[in-house]
């Protein structure tokens, strides 16, 4: 295993007293409730500055926050991957958890992502879940499948003079560290996945156009009026689009959950439309 040990088992700790018994107690029926959630449909269209002409109109589908496992089966990646498939995306994001504990099952989630279609491909980025058991598992069953797992790296997509830098940031949640990672890019990338939204400090500070993460759920639990309001308290970027400095980040609420118990937050697939805003 070349994860985590004790965060593992830590995590299986917490899976067996948030998940398991709870869900045992009522006979499957909160899995069952969570499960029969519809994951929403987000579209946000935004202009923006640096952003390469030659893009303009990009449609990036945003997905993240699987956690395939016992919250999250074949079925409802399945849902996810439809609902993603019917906006017609250029390129699709993958911002992390895709696995919730183990990555044993790894090849049967990307046989689900793996239908995905985007002409100009799928990227990929991992999370903290996805290290806890086996990474190297988790990368190896996504490049299988013809994703593209950036680890601190870039990826190129030319459209005839013009290019589109694609970066991702592995797992982090120091910002010293992110910060570090993008000085170390050969680029400075114009759309940036990171599974923590803490990266966009850093990617401010680079004038990096747009930044994708996901990581806080949304809170799972918020005010129904005030979405903002919810248990991702200790983030100051949970759900939504966000604008500092003339750059922006967008924060998805996820597919799945770390415990099956969402309210006024349901899951979600982001469709993002980047047009070019002259300077």
């Amino acid at each position: 295993m070349d994860g985590h040990p004790t965060k593992f088992l830590r995590a299986r700790i917490r899976h067996a007293l948030f998940t398991v018994v709870p869900d045992r107690i009522t006979g499957g029926r909160l899995r069952a409730r969570h499960l029969s959630q519809p994951i929403e449909l987000t579209k946000i269209a935004i202009s923006q500055k640096g952003w390469p002409r030659a893009f303009d109109g990009l449609k990036i589908a945003h997905l993240s926050d699987f956690h395939f496992g016992h919250l999250a089966t074949s079925d409802r990646i399945r849902e996810a991957v439809t609902t993603a498939n019917a906006t017609r995306p250029d390129l699709v994001a993958l911002t992390g958890d895709l696995v919730d504990l183990h990555a044993n099952d790894s090849d049967l989630l990307f046989a689900e992502l793996a239908q995905l279609h985007a002409p100009l491909g799928i990227y990929m980025v991992l999370g903290n879940h996805d290290h806890l058991h086996a990474p190297r598992q988790v990368v190896r069953a996504a490049m299988d499948s013809g994703v593209t797992v950036l680890m601190n790296a870039t990826a190129e997509i030319v459209r005839g003079e013009e290019r589109l830098v694609v970066g991702g940031l592995d797992w982090s949640n120091r910002i010293a560290l992110d910060a570090a990672r993008l000085r170390d890019l050969p680029v400075a990338p114009h759309l940036l996945l990171a599974h923590n939204p803490k990266a966009f400090a850093s990617a401010i500070e680079r004038g990096i156009p747009i930044t994708l993460s996901g990581h806080t759920h949304g809170g799972q639990i918020a005010r129904r009026t005030r979405p903002q309001h919810n248990l991702a308290f200790s983030h100051r970027f949970s759900s939504g689009l966000y604008e500092r400095e003339g750059s922006r980040l967008i924060v998805t609420r996820g597919v799945g959950a770390w415990f099956p118990l969402r309210v006024h937050c349901p899951p979600e697939v982001v469709l993002l439309e980047v047009h070019t805003l002259a300077e």
